[in-house]
């Protein structure tokens, strides 16, 4: 009996072991535009010069765009789908007036290809003016990017 206890015990940690190893991770971000008039999305602006009113033709090409994709590429085992895995992005836009929008979102549920990779994204409406700041993390990892939008604004005097 107590070698069967052992042979348990060393089963286990050899399967605790490889589930720790086989960890959730955050390996990129891209963010996209939609281009309405040209109705599709536009080349990765992550790190492209801002956008100033993207929604009146300033987005690429001198196209319109309201729209943003966020695509988030996560990488873990093809042979651990980890049942308890979440990642989650925080989504924060401040308008001109100070006032905060937070978006959270959860991820769950992954599967990962043959080549460890699935991906994730976020559609947000009417998100072109103002920037844009997206943290996600997953496992013991963590990405901070920031998407340069800004709307000139004609307001009435009192």
């Amino acid at each position: 009996m107590t070698g069967l206890r052992i042979a348990a015990v060393a089963a286990g940690v050899v399967f605790f072991g490889t589930a720790k190893g086989a960890e959730l991770k955050i390996a990129d971000v891209k963010a996209y535009v939609f281009l309405e008039r040209a109705g599709k999305l536009s080349e990765d602006i992550l790190g492209a010069p801002a956008l100033v009113d993207a929604p009146k033709g300033g987005a690429p090409g001198g196209d319109t765009a309201t729209g943003v994709m966020i695509d988030f590429t996560f990488e873990g085992d093809r042979n651990f789908s980890p049942k308890y895995a979440t990642a989650t992005v925080d989504l924060t836009q401040t308008n001109h007036m100070g006032q905060q929008l937070v978006t959270h979102k959860a991820f769950t549920g992954f599967r990962f290809g043959d080549d460890g990779v699935e991906h994730k994204a976020i559609f947000l409406e009417n998100a072109t003016c103002a920037p844009l700041t997206i943290v996600v993390r997953a496992g013991k990892t963590a990405k901070q990017t920031q998407l340069d939008f800004s709307c000139t604004e004609v307001r009435a005097s009192n």
